[in-house]
């Protein structure tokens, strides 16, 4: 075995004996997500800061492209795919939220837990892993997909609209710029590392 082996080995060993109810059922269950809240919100930080460099890669445009904007500044435009991005900020809030109240009933209870309590808790922090890392991943994904593709130029988004799709940078009518997105997409995703520090530190 190698020595990253061995670490993994030492942790399950160590949850297993552990007191506490939440270790044991965490490791011994069948999940794609039975990685430590702290790790989870780390990830859930790193999707934030991808989302957040939506704004830098609108201040790339081709002027082409920018001037398909209402007032030709890409940041305080409101595109449809603004929304999606916009969406992922709200799935990935929730998410981080049900993480975050599971990680504070842990705080303060972890090693008086009953089982069923355990259970429950378990069963919120899947719900809030399957949201976070497969809902706003996805539409994480999406959105800095849709915008890497206005760095294409004018011709490609042309091209994709003729072809039956329609603009992803035509006007959304809601208000809701990029600039927004990107701002609250940063602040959180920040946020949401420095809460990984520190419950990898308390949990």
């Amino acid at each position: 075995m190698n020595g990253s082996t061995n670490q993994i080995d030492d942790r399950i060993a160590r949850a297993i004996l552990a007191d506490s109810k939440y270790e044991q059922l965490r490791v011994r269950r069948f999940s794609y997500f039975k990685q430590p809240i702290s790790r989870k919100l780390a990830w859930q930080g790193g999707l934030f800061l991808v989302l957040s460099l939506v704004a830098p890669i609108a201040l790339a445009y081709p002027g082409p492209v920018a001037a398909l904007f209402v007032d030709g500044n890409p940041l305080t435009g409101s595109p449809v795919i603004a929304l999606v991005g916009a969406f992922a900020v709200g799935v990935e809030l929730l998410a981080a939220l049900g993480h975050l109240a599971v990680a504070a009933v842990l705080l303060r209870r972890k090693s008086t837990l009953s089982r069923r309590r355990a259970r429950n808790l378990l069963a919120v922090e899947d719900v809030a892993s399957l949201l976070g890392l497969g809902t706003g991943a996805l539409a994480t994904a999406v959105t800095v997909g849709y915008f890497c593709f206005g760095l294409a130029g004018l011709d490609a988004v042309q091209w994709y609209v003729a072809a039956g799709g329609r603009s992803p940078f035509a006007p959304s009518g809601t208000g809701v710029t990029i600039a927004v997105v990107a701002v609250v997409a940063a602040v959180a995703g920040v946020a949401l590392l420095g809460a990984s520090r520190y419950l990898d530190r308390r949990l």
